[in-house]
This record gives structure tokens, C-alpha cells and sequence, in this order.
């Protein structure tokens, strides 16, 4: 006499493994799109701190480079090439080069942690800003701002979420000392916008990476993730 499971037996075994499934991957989805947006970001500035360290062998230190002072229009398109032609090209691989105002590489639209459309700021840097793919994926633009240069990060392009703190985020190289809303440090170099302010003055407020921040709210997120060890902690507005 052989014995085996009914099928009311393996039904049962497979609704409530379906249950537990239903109830776990959700989450296991989330921790991996997290982990990718942490190595992705990690990586992106590493290409960019990497860049300009070697740049300052051949161009002199950070602090002597000439950055132009772009205003949003042509010129901030035409200078951030020219910034990055004669500063960085030859320490970044470039896949693409994105055109002038066009939606070849960046999204059509951006959301901030609070739900709010990004309608202002943000969406020049499709526009305006001199962009290009890079080879892990990630698209960065260049806006030369006189002392320092934004760097407009979007960490899959045009894929999804399109939301700032999750795949849009922004760098800053900066030829001089700080200590405003762009960050706090003492020299120059490559820094997350923010970098340097207190882990209690990264969440809230004009910039603040958590749902209720107000108007440019999401700009420190990166700097959050910078300031916790390059993990997304679970107060992060993810």
C-alpha cells in the first residue's frame, strides 16, 4: 500500500504557499530596488569624485578651475560642455550624448517625495543642462554655476519611477568652501547636495528628503543616503 497526498492536501499547500508569497514579495521587491538604487548612486558619484581627481593631476587642484556661470537657456547647455570637454571627458565613458531640449534621455516628468510634480527647477535638467549616458546606465547633465557645477543625476533615465530620492538625484562639484543649503564642507571637491548638514536637517523642510518636505523637497536625499553609510534607513521617504 503506497501512501500520498489528496488533492485537497497539495491545494492547501499551495494556496498557503501563494499566501505567504503574496505576503513577502512585495518586500523582497522593495529591499532589491533599494539595494540598486543605493549601488547605482554609489557608483555614479565614484565615476564623478574619480574623474575629477584625476583631472586635477593634469588641470591643477579643483579650487583653480575656471567654471562658467550659466544661466538657464542655451548657454548653460554650450557651457556645460564645454566645462566637462575641458575638465572631465577624458576620465568619464560616455555611451550617449544627450541633444539639446529633448527628451532622448531624460523623463518626461519628475515626481518629488511629497507627491508634488517637480515643475520647477528640475525639469531643465532635460532641457537645458549638457547630459549623457554613462556606462553603468546612469544620465548626468551639467549645469556650471561660477563656483561650483550641479550635476543632474537620473539613475535609469527614462525608466521608472521618475521620483526624486529614487532615481533622480544631485551632485555637486564645488571649487570652493560651503556651509548654505548646498552642504557644509571646508574645501573643494565632490559632494552630494547637502552633504555635510546634520542628519535632523536633511528631512525636513525647503529641501528635506521625507514626504512632508516643502517645494524643492527631495534634494538631500542623497546626502541621507551618503550620511547613513550608503543604506536607505527605514524612515527614508522610499
Amino acid at each position: 500500500m503506497k501512501k500520498g497526498f489528496t488533492l485537497a492536501e497539495v491545494l492547501i499547500t499551495l494556496g498557503i504557499i501563494g499566501v505567504v508569497a503574496a505576503l513577502t514579495l512585495p518586500t523582497l521587491i522593495k529591499n532589491y530596488q533599494k539595494h540598486e538604487t543605493v549601488n547605482r548612486l554609489k557608483q555614479t558619484y565614484s565615476i564623478l569624485y574619480q574623474a575629477v581627481r584625476m583631472s586635477e593631476t593634469e588641470n591643477g587642484l579643483l579650487e583653480t578651475w575656471e567654471i562658467p556661470n550659466a544661466s538657464w537657456g542655451a548657454n548653460t547647455y554650450t557651457y556645460g560642455k564645454a566645462f566637462f570637454e575641458q575638465y572631465l571627458k577624458p576620465y568619464i565613458k560616455v555611451v550617449k550624448e544627450c541633444k539639446y531640449r529633448s527628451n532622448d534621455c531624460w523623463a518626461d516628468e519628475y515626481i518629488r517625495p511629497n507627491g508634488v510634480a517637480a515643475n520647477s527647477y528640475l525639469p531643465a535638467s532635460k532641457n537645458y543642462t549638457y547630459g549623457m549616458v554613462l556606462a553603468n546606465g546612469s544620465v548626468i547633465g551639467f549645469y556650471p554655476r561660477g563656483t561650483r557645477c550641479e550635476v543632474y543625476v537620473d539613475l535609469n533615465g527614462k525608466k521608472g519611477p521618475n521620483k526624486v530620492g529614487k532615481d533622480f538625484f544631485i551632485i555637486v562639484i564645488a571649487k570652493t568652501s560651503r556651509s548654505d543649503a548646498y552642504g557644509n564642507f571646508n574645501r573643494s571637491g565632490v559632494y552630494m547636495y547637502g552633504q555635510g548638514i546634520s542628519r535632523a536637517a536633511l528631512t525636513p523642510g525647503y529641501y528635506g528628503c521625507s514626504k512632508t518636505a516643502t517645494d524643492l523637497a527631495g534634494l538631500y536625499c542623497g546626502a541621507l543616503i551618503m550620511h547613513d553609510g550608503w543604506k536607505i534607513e527605514k524612515d527614508y521617504p522610499w
